[in-house]
């Protein structure tokens, strides 16, 4: 009819009126095709349409209808791929701005690891972490190779605040660059360069900040008790301000799942305001941990489709015991980040498991990881670590990295306790093996026991006391010994100057510089200590020192005293000193000193005894005392541990010693002793004897 009409005019006219009628049947064409895919309108491809098509249809007046604002999951793949080339033509049109057209296949990235221990780790029951705690496990979380590190929320509370400040500065740069802070949006109705916890935010330095933001419009009225016109404000603002000072953003959508099951489109609008904003990942999260794997997987996906630029990711709790599976989903799903803490430390039941996700999706999944197969070689002693840190007991039965996560029996047994068709994958590739304790590549000089590797600088140090066979031969002894006691439950994972000490003392020519004879601990209490009377404590220690050490000493005074006679009394006191000593046997010193409590009471006595002797003790501190009970069920006969952290503070080092005994001021005394003795042995290596 269209064409009828035209036979009068010219041919000119016609020419150009032919024209406009092609491109309007073009496109309602496209029009046509985007109806035909279903919600296609909200996906990436919908809004490139949408954004093209509206203003042409609003010179005839017409307007485009989009059908929901949440996402299919686009199955059509069909009817996808039609409109394909009309993506590409629309694309170069100059009308369209800041809509950005996805690659006809998304380059895959390797699924990242984020690490929240420290923040929603140290939320759970019975964990509290210093900051020196958290310094350490954010040092050890680099070192396997984690991606992110959430070091807490800055503007929450001063021990979060302590942590930023002192990370930057002892942490190692590769370290702090992985460093995220965790905060919130800006608070309603206030400019967000005048908000006082994303200035904390700015101000604790870190490169990376997580932000989490409502999702769930139940939230934001009952909660923020704002208008959610205004929550999308927030979220907008909040992010376009911290890309604007350079920093990687992420927003963990609150609640997604529940927001999204109660009001679609209005999660979905609280992505795409950060989205719009410029964030860097979206990160769903199932707060509540009341979402199933199949729920999971479908939405992200869908967020995923329709954003196809930016990064996902996923944030689970353990509510229903899930955490993993969906995590797990999740990157079936899509998304290319997970939140997680180590042993699945956290609130209430706690947080997705790392050390169950990262082995699983490399060694069952076979995804692509940045924590790869070498990496999961150091996961069980992660493991073990953080659980000491923690002061929390390890779990033999956990997955991956339990004692017992290699060593159960078939319901059918065959005979072989190795049986390898019914052990789907070998210890080894977790670090969790009989001949696997320490994990990583051998290096060029190293001496391996079995699979076991010394560094370096301890066989350097070795060998003044064995030679290389002995080493050998006594490095797999001990190591038998370790791993006896770890499946008692006595792990030695953060306590090396320990183990460290059992291979020097295992060595035939090792001499201790010091030996306790005996030692003793009298308490008493002014009165109640509720009130505020604490108990008092007087020790006295007994130790015997070589005559060699006693001689090296008196030497170094008669260099101080030189030839004054007013020292003659003092140089007669140290000829008989000398005299005095058992060139076999050595001198015996016998020392007395008080302390707030008997652990408190025994180190001072340790130390009053051998200062004079060796004066580097003068800068060793304690810096951390923790006790765990090995064996609740035995009440008060239970085993406790003891772990005692020392620093140098001359040289900056740090040792952690550990022992259990049934009586614990025992296994504190032996802890202390360990602690100096490592000192005295390292100390001696690294400096001359003059520094005694």
């Amino acid at each position: 009819r269209m064409q009828g009409a035209t036979r009068g005019w010219n041919e000119e006219e016609r020419g150009m009126r032919r024209a406009t009628m092609l491109s309007l049947l073009q496109l309602v064409r496209i029009s046509c095709l985007m109806l035909s895919t279903t919600s296609i309108a909200s996906s990436a491809e919908g809004r490139v349409l949408h954004a093209w098509i509206q203003p042409r249809l609003n010179v005839c007046g017409g307007t485009l209808s989009r059908r929901g604002s949440h996402v299919c999951s686009l199955r059509q793949v069909a009817a996808k791929t039609r409109s394909s080339n009309c993506l590409s033509m629309i694309a170069s049109d100059p009308s369209v701005k800041g809509v950005q057209v996805p690659p006809a296949q998304r380059e895959s990235l390797p699924v990242r690891y984020y690490d929240t221990t420290l923040r929603d780790g140290a939320q759970g029951e019975g964990i509290s972490l210093s900051c020196d705690d958290k310094l350490r496990i954010a040092s050890r979380l680099h070192r396997f190779g984690v991606d992110y590190i959430e070091g807490g929320w800055p503007g929450s509370n001063p021990k979060d605040a302590e942590f930023f400040e002192r990370a930057k500065v002892e942490l190692p740069p590769a370290a702090w660059d992985k460093v995220a802070a965790f905060g919130s949006t800006r608070y309603k109705n206030v400019k967000v360069e005048d908000d006082k916890q994303v200035k904390m935010l700015v101000d604790s330095g870190a490169r990376v900040v997580t932000l989490v933001g409502k999702s769930w419009d139940l939230h934001v009225d009952q909660v923020l008790e704002t208008s959610r016109e205004e929550n999308l404000a927030m979220i907008f603002d909040t992010v376009s301000y911290l890309k604007s000072l350079g920093r990687e953003v992420m927003l963990d959508a609150e609640h997604f799942f529940d927001g999204y099951s109660a009001n679609p489109e209005y999660a979905m609008s609280c992505l795409d305001a950060a989205v719009n904003a410029g964030v860097d990942w979206l990160v769903l999260c199932d707060t509540n941990g009341g979402s199933l794997p199949w729920d999971i997987e479908e939405l992200t996906r869908e967020v995923v489709t329709r954003f196809p630029t930016t990064n996902v990711g996923i944030h689970c709790h353990n509510d229903q015991g899930m955490a993993v599976a969906n995590s797990l989903a999740a990157v079936k799903g899509g998304a290319r980040v997970i939140q997680g803490t180590v042993n699945g430390y956290g609130e209430r039941t706690g947080n997705a498991n790392a050390m169950s996700i990262l082995p699983t999706l490399s060694l069952a999944m076979k995804e692509d990881c940045t924590i790869g197969l070498d990496h999961l070689k150091g996961i069980t002693s992660l493991s073990r670590y953080v659980d000491e840190q923690a002061n929390q007991p390890n779990n033999p039965h956990a997955a991956y990295v339990g004692s017992m996560s290699f060593a159960t029996q078939a319901c059918f047994p065959s005979g072989n306790d190795r049986d390898t068709a019914r052990i789907r994958f070998d210890g080894s590739e977790v670090g969790n093996d009989l001949l696997s304790t320490v994990p990583g590549p051998s290096k060029s000089g190293n001496i391996e026991t079995g699979k076991q590797v010394l560094p370096e600088a301890m066989i350097k140090s070795l060998r003044k006391y064995a030679d290389d066979v002995e080493i050998n031969r006594s490095a797999e002894k001990i190591m038998q010994i370790v791993r006896s006691l770890d499946q008692k439950g006595y792990f030695f994972e953060g306590a090396d100057a320990s183990v460290d000490l059992m291979l020097r003392r295992s060595l035939s020519a090792y001499k201790p510089p010091f030996e306790i004879l005996d030692y003793n601990v009298i308490v008493w209490d002014d009165g109640p200590s509720q009130y505020g009377n604490f108990g008092q404590a007087r020790a006295t220690v007994k130790l015997r020192v070589g005559q060699e050490t006693v001689n090296r000493y008196v030497i170094k005074e008669l260099r101080k005293l030189g030839d004054l006679a007013s020292d003659a009394a003092n140089l007669a006191v140290l000829a008989a000193k000398m005299a005095q000593g058992d060139e076999a046997k050595g001198t015996e010193i016998l020392e007395v000193a008080e302390g707030n409590g008997p652990v408190n009471a025994l180190g001072k006595a340790l130390v009053k005894a051998l200062l004079p002797l060796f004066s580097s003790l003068e800068f060793v501190e304690l810096r951390d005392y923790k006790v765990r009970i090995l064996d609740n069920e035995a009440a008060t006969a239970a085993v406790p541990r003891v772990m005692i952290e020392f620093q140098d503070t001359q040289l900056g080092k740090r040792w952690t010693t550990a022992s259990a005994d049934s009586n614990i001021i025992s296994a504190s005394f032996n802890a202390l002793v360990d602690g100096v003795e490592y000192h005295l042995e390292h100390r001696h290596l690294d400096q001359d004897d003059s520094s005694f």
